[in-house]
């Protein structure tokens, strides 16, 4: 599990020690990518080499088309954010779906059952911009949750701080509000709390931060869209995520400074610079750590200054800083070839970047990873910025709740009469013979099941799928019979979508092509499948291949 790794991070009173090994740099070849640029504040966005386009939602927020290089800034996942907010989110409905020599493993870490000493307990908030079953659009999600449980169980006070998009059963107001002041104007938020009892006497207090901005169709876009006021709306999160500790009286008593703060992704790149520019300033936190997760580099939270070509250029004065300190460690400059015009400079700030730059210590999502992000093509042009931090970065593999993935004990397939195990797989014919059923397929034991879940996008090789569909599921003189059947499932770009949509209703019996996204049929799926299909062109991670 990650969370033995992660203790090497996150120990004494709030210090962060290192204890990486010496390594040499991996190879730097690659490609160069393009990388999405939004509007703060609802206006209109120029794009690095693409087009100004945007529409108003019903609240009147922009939305803003992203273009070149990858899809979306924020998704990393086979999850839709506008559907799947929420466990009961997206589910598959019956008019939805037609009616219908292992080798022995090395046993996996497990985590301790008794309490770390008193002395080595420590109080944690994790910073997420979505955790499961509340929020999810991918593996993130799943890794603040499960992460806050293990270390809840080790003894640690845990707290999560997640913005809150709706509303979430169990999830009440704490009255506690504060106002934060960006772009000259006030802007009050909300504390509201539920805490989850992991153990007989341990849990976990999720804090969820309200505000108006939050509160809509998606977490971070709608239809393929952004929205234009993404760099507000994460800023004012990363401000609320560093008063949490200070105000919300969890239990009756709130955590105070002495905190280590662990800050996931883009949508938290703000926390260091305003925990060090801010509150440290003011001998506030003067203890508390920080630690920045990187869950996936080719998603940097970039944000053009000007924001479009009339406007004037923000500074950190903006957002609620004293002055425009550390600016330059958010800074980046875009080359000539990924700019939208000749006059302009490409300038903008990435909060990845910053994020990286700005925090005590830096962390991937495997060790694996930790060496790809040192790379011209694994850090997707920020491997300068990744190599400057080369000796406070370390790669712990993102943990699973083996429990809830142990198909001997699945709540999707125990109820069904199904249970397997390595030592005895013979109910793993069972649980095919049930996919094949519930999705309409023919219930066959002799033909292959082929099966893909993952996000719609390029990075997850869905491209590379329908090139070879044809060949798949055809006869060739090479001997290729097509007899196979294939599932696919995920959200993502519509052109991916129709591809599902498409194969599935010319080849009905032998093809189910599911757009959208449910946990029960991920679980169905990946014990049903013969053959698991991923053929993604990266994987920081990779939570399929673990469990």
């Amino acid at each position: 599990m990650r969370i033995l790794s992660l203790l090497c991070l996150l120990c004494g009173a709030g210090m962060i020690l290192s204890a990486t090994e010496t390594r040499p740099f991996p190879s730097a070849r690659g490609r160069r990518g393009r990388f999405l640029q939004l509007r703060p504040h609802g206006r209109t966005m120029n794009l690095r080499g693409g087009t100004e386009m945007a529409a108003p939602d019903a609240a009147g927020v922009r939305l803003v088309k992203p273009l070149g290089g990858f899809q979306r800034t924020n998704s990393y996942s086979c999850l839709n954010d506008v559907m799947l907010t929420g466990e009961k989110a997206g589910k598959i409905s019956a008019e939805e779906v037609p009616a219908p020599v292992h080798e022995e493993e090395e046993a996996a870490p497990t985590i301790p059952e008794t309490l770390l000493p008193e002395g080595e307990r420590l109080n944690v908030v994790i910073v997420s911009s979505e955790i499961s079953p509340y929020s999810k659009s991918g593996g993130l999600a799943d890794v603040a949750d499960k992460l806050g449980v293990a270390l809840a169980k080790l003894g640690h006070r845990v707290m999560t701080v997640a913005p809150m998009y709706r509303q979430y059963e169990g999830v009440e107001p704490t009255g506690v509000k504060r106002t934060f002041g960006l772009w000259d104007t006030g802007h009050t938020v909300e504390y509201c709390h539920k805490y989850e009892l992991v153990g007989k006497d341990k849990g976990v207090d999720h804090v969820f931060v309200k505000h108006g901005s939050f509160e809509r169709k998606g977490m971070y876009g709608e239809g393929g869209m952004d929205y234009g006021d993404n760099l507000f709306r994460f800023a004012l999160f990363a401000w609320a995520s560093l008063e949490a500790p200070l105000v919300v009286p969890c239990g009756g008593i709130p955590y105070g400074e002495d905190v280590v703060f662990l800050a996931n992704d883009w949508q938290a790149g703000f926390v260091p610079l305003i925990l060090t520019s801010h509150y440290r300033r003011y001998k506030v936190y003067s203890k508390a750590r920080c630690v920045f997760d990187i869950h996936n580099m080719g998603y940097q939270g970039p944000f053009p200054n000007p924001p479009y070509s009339e406007a004037p250029p923000f500074s950190f004065c903006d957002f609620g800083l004293r002055d425009n300190a550390y600016y330059d460690k958010y800074f980046w400059v875009y080359p000539e070839e990924q700019r939208a015009h000749a006059l302009d400079k490409g300038e903008s700030i990435k909060l990845l970047k910053g994020g990286i730059e700005m925090s005590d210590k830096v962390c991937t999502v495997a060790p694996s990873y930790c060496d790809e992000i040192m790379t011209l093509e694994g850090a997707w042009g920020m491997h300068e910025v990744t190599r400057f931090r080369f000796s406070d970065t370390v790669g712990i593999l993102n943990g699973i709740d083996m429990d809830e993935w142990d198909p001997s004990k699945d709540k999707f397939l125990v109820p069904k009469g199904i249970s397997f195990s390595a030592a005895d797989p013979a109910g793993k014919a069972k649980a095919k013979e049930l996919l094949q059923r519930e999705l309409g397929l023919q219930v066959r034991k002799d033909v292959p099941l082929v099966c893909f879940i993952g996000r719609l996008a390029p990075q997850k090789g869905v491209d590379l799928i329908e090139e070879i569909f044809p060949w798949l599921i055809s006869r060739d003189p090479k001997g290729v019979t097509g007899d196979v059947q294939l599932v696919m499932m995920g959200s993502g770009e519509e052109r991916y979508a129709n591809f599902l949509r498409r194969a599935e209703a010319e080849n009905k019996g032998k093809v189910v092509g599911y757009v959208g996204f449910t946990s029960e049929w991920e679980h169905k799926i990946i014990a049903g499948a013969d053959i698991l299909l991923m053929p993604s062109r990266y994987e920081p991670c990779g939570l399929p291949q673990v469990r």
